[in-house]
Order: structure tokens, then sequence, then C-alpha cells
């Protein structure tokens, strides 16, 4: 009865693991733009929000070479500011135009939550496992399993350097199940995909 059991709970396991491979870990909640904008963008300087560096520079690096396979030119702003230097945004300004940027797009983290979800014993498939009381009876006893997922909402803003006003804002929400660099990369392409819907980028 105890391999029967334990085969169950593997087997709810193995379909939850198989589920959070195949499913989107973001997806966008709400989404703006400015319809006045006139454009076209020229160059936009990127800005991953994050204390630690090497989230901030696979963020930006993989974000600029997204941008640039979509003909956008782009610049990873931690090649030319540090952390520190983020902190002064009229140096930062001057800097990153300077190098001919004309937007700048930002990314930040604005909330976490996790979810608890309880699955209970999975029942055996009638009749065979319910054929008699001993056997159901273990399902009645059978501990539920407890997963705890972490997710992330970030807000993604872009920015007219010259104005300062905002041409594109998108929310989004991460289900954070895969490595850092796994989930920065799925990040990119749903905000990408998004712009180029937008028609902010081609």
């Amino acid at each position: 009865m105890k391999t029967k059991m334990a085969f169950c709970f593997l087997t709810v396991g193995i379909a939850l693991v198989m589920l959070a491979s195949c499913a989107p870990t973001t997806k966008v909640n709400a989404v703006w733009k400015d319809e006045n904008y006139p454009g076209p963008i020229r160059k936009i300087a990127v800005i991953g929000a994050s204390e630690k560096e090497a989230v901030r520079n696979l963020f930006e690096d993989e974000f600029v070479r997204e941008l640039e396979i979509h003909g956008t030119d782009a610049l990873a702003s931690h090649t030319v500011l540090s952390l520190a230097q983020l902190a002064d945004k009229e140096k930062a300004a001057a800097k990153i135009k300077s190098l001919g940027a004309d937007t700048v797009l930002i990314a930040r983290l604005v909330d976490r939550k996790t979810v608890q979800t309880s699955v209970p014993s999975q029942p055996y498939v009638i009749p065979y496992y319910y054929s008699s009381w001993s056997n159901y009876y273990g399902q009645i006893i059978a501990p539920e399993y407890v997963f705890h997922d972490d997710y992330a909402y970030v807000e993604t803003n872009l920015y007219d350097l010259r104005t300062e006003n905002l041409i594109w804002t998108a929310r989004s929400e991460t289900w954070m199940v895969e490595t850092d660099q796994t989930l920065i990369k799925a990040f990119i392409k749903v905000m990408i995909d998004r712009l180029s819907a937008d028609k902010i980028i081609n």
C-alpha cells in the first residue's frame, strides 16, 4: 500500500514539474502607450534596476541583444554607468544622451508575493484501488502536498530623454519557477513582443 501511495505522490510531482516547464513564466497584466509620441526611436538606453550586478548586467545585455535583432540600436547602461552613478539622474541622463540615446527603458521590481497551493492525495482509478476498504482507507489519511510559488511584479517604463515624458509602460507578473537567466530571457521576450505589437519598435 505504501508503495502505491508513494507512486501516486511521485506522479503528482512529475505532473506539476511538467506543467511548470510548459507554462509561460511572464504575462503582461497592463500596458499603456502615448499615442501622440511622434517617434521614431533612434537608440534606447536600457537600465535594469537591480542591486545585484550580475542580474543587472545579464538583463541589460539580453535586452540590448533582442532590441538590436529587431533593428533598434540600444545601449546597456552598465557599460557606462555604475549603480552609484545611476543615483544621479541628471548626470546619468547626460551620459547616455552623449552616447546617442534618445530614450531610456527602465525595468524595476515593484512587488513580490508567495502563493501557497495544497494538492490532495491523488485518487486511484476505479474500480481496482477502490475495490477494498484497506486500499481506499489509505487515501483518507494520505497527507496533502503543499507547494509555494513565488511571483515577481515588474514595471517596465520607456521615457523620451528630451521631454522626460513617458512613452510606454507595462506591468507584468513573472512566476519565479526557473533560474534567473531563464526567467530574464523569457521576460525580455515577452516585453520585446509587446513593444513590437504596440509599434514602439519594429
